[in-house]
């Protein structure tokens, strides 16, 4: 009997092959041949470029073998951003994400790695050492002086660059130095800094209150014994939910794990950072999507040596590669910005449950106003609800004013933006010297010009939406494909003259309080105004440091500022998002109508919330002013259930686009018919089909949507159908392009 031990693979058979998913809508895994020199270093994981057809495409390796599985493989061109693999878990995550979300592998994991799939390298600086065991010789006058410069540096070392900066010296004289043996050249990797500060280190915990204490002790029961438990932490704004996450997160650091903090907004990240790294450090990264490609490679690299242990970040910073997580923390859990608007449409929040069951770890979802899915899941024991009632100021929620602009408008018959309540009371603020907060969830000047005349307004000429009127720059600008255009002197449908601007923005709003409150500072918050990357830490400082008085702005200021200057919150107009053609718009309305009324009183002064609506009695206003979740839930939880929407069924959306109209509807109106013949054969009567009809936005960059809804209450079901009407459809080969997504559990029906 042969006792020898087996060869290795790679000495058993001369050729090794790579199974390579790629980031194209297509689920094909291709196979690759493994050059001879990057067998030893290959892994599952890797990424690499491959040849395609014509081209070249970078993908993820899927599988490594000897197995031989079409005809004649290709080999691989490279490997890309060596030492970087994506770990087994993550790819495991990724493959769930292509099944429940119904994208393709190799989209799934371009969207999972930390770096997508790209070649990234760090970054170096070049050092000049004096080498001090040499005595000088003489020396010419310009080496003299760079040998002269270094012996006064601490170490003895300085910065290539500055160094020749500084002496004004070429190239030519260090070198001359190094070829005499008197100095030496060394590489430094440098970290390209977030940009983040962090606060000096406060490493005492706050003490907490009794309803705080009662809640951490059960969420460190889970960490503790390293047991998967999703917790829903539905506290009043102010009510310490923060302090949780921080004593939280360090108790999954003594157990020796890491973790992660998502946030719904890149705007909310130089707060929470702020407050994480001033009681952690630098142990605590930063992750989202206006990061250069290299801060994220340098961010892997921290992780990877274990400097970085915790990171903070939106939605994408789920898929963080940490190899012993503990803890995932989804604050403001509720927030639509958790669902990825592009494939894979991902959920971050049920991501990160998903990803935390299969580790063992903990997950907090922390909101004032939770969504419906996520309380409805507590109510029936899936998640653990844990409850925080009041402040931890000892402060009370902010008194709240409803005012009626219907009677406004009767009394002053006339209507303009500020009610005389919000009016007085933004006045009495500026003389206290307290901050005031304007809410107000529509950019631009005007909402649309219109004509006068004919009635008509004036719309996109690539989409079936009317155009913004903004003032700055005198343009009309889509806010959905980003075309702008000059404002016409004449209605472009009738020719007259005297185009009126109706609606108001925040562009309309700025110009209102600069003539109104003309010693106040003022401050404007929304998408035009945070182009760069650094916008919003210099918006964000000036905040923070008292030299703003009014700051207004777009939904933007409902997700989680804390404050503590801020007693009055104004409402300019609550029913924006009511007239929205989606079931979500009553709930949307509720919970930013809520958190943002919690901005208001956060310090030691009481705070006050008015708001101006034309619709006083719905009930999704009626219940934000008394600040009641719970009867709000109740309510829409009745009329869910009636309609047979989410929480209690399951949705999933299939949108056609097309550029001729007539050809989109007559596909979608096909694979409509497909599904039904389909739905009876495979017996799925669970399974109701709505439509198809024209999306609520009917046109948008040129392309005509139309939309389907497969409804039932498991989500295996819709798939099922869905997938078997797709392959149906597919086998048609119909000519003529027209563009298919596909959502699971959508977010936007618009």
């Amino acid at each position: 009997m042969n006792s020898d031990p087996p060869a290795p693979l790679s000495e058993k058979y001369e050729t090794l092959y790579a199974d390579v998913a790629l980031n194209l809508p297509l689920d094909t895994i291709y196979q690759y041949s493994v050059p001879e020199e990057m067998k030893a270093s290959l892994r599952c994981g890797n990424l690499v470029r491959v040849p395609i057809r014509n081209r070249s495409a970078d993908g993820c390796i899927l599988g490594l073998s000897h197995e031989k599985k079409c005809r004649s493989p290709r080999p691989i061109n490279r490997i890309l951003t060596p030492g970087f693999h994506i770990p087994q878990e993550l790819i495991d995550l990724a493959l769930w994400i292509s099944d429940y979300y119904l994208c393709s592998p190799g989209e799934a994991l371009h969207c999972v790695s930390f770096i997508g799939f790209n070649d990234c390298r760090h970054k170096s600086e070049k050092w000049v050492f004096l080498v001090v065991e040499k005595e000088p010789p003489v020396l010419p006058p310009r080496q003299s002086e760079v040998w002269d410069l270094l012996g006064k540096k601490p170490g003895k070392r300085m910065k290539y660059r500055d160094l020749l900066d500084t002496l004004g010296v070429s190239p030519s004289v260090v070198q001359g130095l190094f070829s005499k043996g008197l100095v030496r050249f060394e590489d430094s990797i440098v970290d390209r800094k977030d940009g983040y500060p962090g606060d000096p280190l406060q490493l005492d915990p706050h003490v907490l209150n009794d309803h705080q204490s009662s809640s951490f002790e059960k969420i460190r029961g889970a960490i503790r014994e390293d047991r998967y438990e999703t917790f829903l932490l539905c506290g009043v704004t102010g009510s310490g939910k923060t302090e949780i996450y921080l004593q939280a997160l360090e108790s999954v650091f003594h157990k020796g794990r890491q973790g992660i903090v998502l946030v719904p907004e890149i705007a909310l990240t130089p707060q929470t950072v702020e407050r994480f790294r001033g009681r952690f450090g630098e142990r605590i990264g930063v992750y989202h999507s206006h990061l250069s490609l290299g801060q994220k490679y340098d961010m892997w690299r921290g992780i990877r040596e274990g400097r970085i242990q915790a990171l903070v970040g939106a939605r994408s910073a789920v898929f963080a590669p940490f190899p012993k997580l503990g803890l995932i923390v989804v604050d403001e859990e509720h927030e639509s910005t958790y669902k990825q608007n592009e494939t894979p449409r991902y959920h971050a929040r049920d991501v990160a449950v998903m990803r935390a069951s299969r580790l063992g770890a903990t997950v907090i979802l922390g909101s004032a106003t939770p969504s419906l899915e996520a309380f409805h899941n507590a109510q029936t024991g899936k998640f653990t609800l844990l409850t925080l009632p009041e402040r931890i100021r000892k402060t009370s929620l902010p008194s709240v004013t409803l005012v009626d602009m219907g009677k406004e408008m009767e009394e002053k018959k006339t209507i303009g933006i500020f009610s005389r309540e919000l009016e007085t009371g933004i006045r009495r603020r500026l003389d206290r010297g307290e901050q005031v907060i304007l809410f107000l969830n529509r950019r631009g000047f005007a909402n649309f010009l219109m004509c006068p005349s004919c009635n008509r307004a004036i719309q996109c000429e690539h989409c079936d939406v009317t155009m913004t009127y903004h003032k700055v720059g005198q343009r009309l600008m889509c806010h959905y494909c980003g075309m702008t255009k000059k404002i016409p002197e004449e209605c472009p449908h009738c020719g007259k003259k005297g185009l009126m601007a109706l609606g108001i923005g925040t562009q309309r709003l700025e110009d209102e309080l600069e003539a109104k409150f003309p010693g106040a500072r003022i401050l404007r918050l929304d998408s035009d105004t945070l182009g760069s990357r650094g916008a919003f830490l210099k918006k964000w400082k000036a905040i923070t440091s008292g030299d703003v008085d009014i700051l207004f702005g777009t939904q933007i200021l409902a997700k989680g500022f804390d404050l503590a200057p801020v007693t009055l919150v104004g409402v300019i107009s609550a029913d924006n998002s009511l007239f929205l053609p989606d079931f979500r718009s009553a709930e949307r309305t509720f919970s930013l109508l809520t958190q943002v009324s919690g901005r208001s009183g956060r310090g030691d002064k009481p705070g006050e919330v008015i708001i101006q609506t034309f619709l006083p009695k719905h009930y999704s206003i009626v219940d934000a002013l008394a600040q009641d979740y719970a009867i709000f839930a109740k309510r829409e939880f009745k009329n869910r259930k009636a309609l047979r929407f989410p929480p209690f069924y399951r949705l999933l959306s299939v949108l056609f686009q097309g550029k001729d109209k007539n050809l989109t509807r007559e596909r979608i109106r096909r694979f409509g018919n497909i599904l039904r013949v389909l739905r009876n054969r495979l017996r799925l009567k669970s399974v109701s089909i709505l439509g198809p009809a024209p999306s609520p936005i009917g046109k948008l960059g040129d392309r005509y949507r139309f939309r389907l809804l497969l409804r039932a209450e498991k989500t295996g079901d819709l798939k099922r159908i869905l997938k078997a009407g797709m392959e149906k459809y597919h086998s048609l080969k119909l000519k003529g392009p027209c563009r298919i997504t596909i959502d699971v559990d959508p977010q936007d029906l618009l």
